[in-house]
């Protein structure tokens, strides 16, 4: 039976692309392992299946990982790839290039990187980590960016081999897609779900919800961003107030979970900042998977008025955009789909349509798994 061997610093589980790789993984007959960097607090896994055993480092108290921490984690990448000699070895991202690399090397196994986020300039990185990261890009057999702009940014610093890179797009498995039931139409249900901070859900939000008067609830699952601590407190306490429940935490859920609870509500929140700098920000189409999970869940999206969202998804049919920096664009946005039911109906089907015929991991790994194989 072939082997991969799943190598990233941090908790695999709270990536659904790598958790819907491992499964369709196991599907084509492969034996699948990670080596896993757990934080403190974090309470995603990835999900126990016949098939997928997942090796756990000891608990990190931070999400900044120190030096020994790093070392321990590319020392016990080597043994385990030494132990159970996978075929393959999955890296991801900058931090994951160099155990990545190494784990490939002592292994003799063929390397395949995966970049989740990337850098602004590879100058920005730790010298250790930028020459990791190019001698993977030169080493791997195949390179995975979620979005092409990402990939020519990455491609004009470090000059990989552009015939080595696959786009796929961080998109549900159809195997997890939640059943649509009838749902009340009061109170009108805006959900988010994902990291938590004050660019991802800004207070304008919060203030366009609250003028409804209770018509339209906020409800948010998921975490708070590194230097976002405190934030959920912050905004439960400013503006839940006696019976008026603008806002409702669910906390942090499985990711099969929060397709489920999506699929009670009525419309999905994704904002991007306007004008950002950072490249994962400004290219996050086909990489932002809550975008795809709504979709999946029947929900209109809600998207930044940003011109590649707007193509993607608004000139698409799947929702509306707006300005998330300004209450009235929120407000009209969200106005236009409470007083419409009708058309959020057929944008409801639109949406899980596209995500059946097209849009699923099911298909977009076929780019992956076709070489591997």
């Amino acid at each position: 039976m072939k082997r991969i061997l799943f190598i990233q610093v941090t908790e695999p589980g709270a990536y659904p692309p790598l958790v819907n790789a491992a499964h369709l993984m196991v599907d084509a007959g492969w034996q699948v392992s990670f080596l896993a960097s757990p934080v403190a607090g974090c309470t995603l896994q990835v999900p126990s299946r016949p098939g997928i055993e997942v090796m756990v480092m000891p608990i990190r108290s931070s999400h900044v990982v120190s030096k020994l921490n790093y070392l321990h984690y590319c020392a016990r990448a080597m043994a385990l790839a030494l132990k159970i000699k996978p075929h393959v070895v999955y890296t991801s991202d900058p931090l994951g290039a160099l155990p990545g690399l190494l784990a490939s090397k002592v292994s003799g196994a063929r390397l395949l990187y995966h970049e989740h986020d990337s850098p602004n300039n590879e100058v920005c990185l730790n010298g250790l980590l930028r020459l990791a990261r190019r001698a993977a890009f030169k080493r791997a057999s195949l390179i995975v960016f979620p979005n092409a702009e990402r990939a020519r940014h990455a491609q004009r610093q470090s000059g990989f081999n552009i015939e080595k890179l696959r786009i796929v797009w961080n998109v549900p498995l159809i195997a997890a897609l939640p059943l649509l039931r009838d749902k009340p139409k009061l109170p009108f249900v805006l959900y988010y779900h994902g990291s938590i901070n004050p660019e991802r859900l800004p207070e304008t939000v919060l203030e366009a919800v609250a003028s409804f008067g209770g018509a339209i609830r906020l409800d948010v699952a998921g975490y708070e961003s590194p230097g976002a601590k405190g934030y959920v407190q912050r905004i439960l306490s400013r503006w839940n107030h006696g019976e008026l429940e603008v806002i409702r935490y669910l906390g942090e859920q499985l990711h099969t979970d929060l397709l489920q609870i999506a699929a009670r509500c009525h419309a999905g929140l994704v904002l991007m900042p306007v004008g950002s700098d950072d490249v994962n920000m400004k290219h996050m189409v086909g990489a932002s998977n809550k975008v795809f999970d709504y979709m999946a869940a029947g929900l209109p999206l809600i998207v930044s008025d940003i011109s590649e969202w707007r193509g993607s998804y608004v000139d698409a049919g799947y929702g509306i955009s707006c300005d998330p920096r300004t209450v009235e664009s929120v407000k009209s946005a969200l106005g236009w789909l409470y007083k419409n039911p009708e058309i959020v109906s057929e944008i409801s089907k639109n949406c899980r349509a596209k995500i059946e015929l097209d849009w699923h991991y099911e298909n977009e790994f076929k780019k992956i798994l076709s070489f591997l194989d």
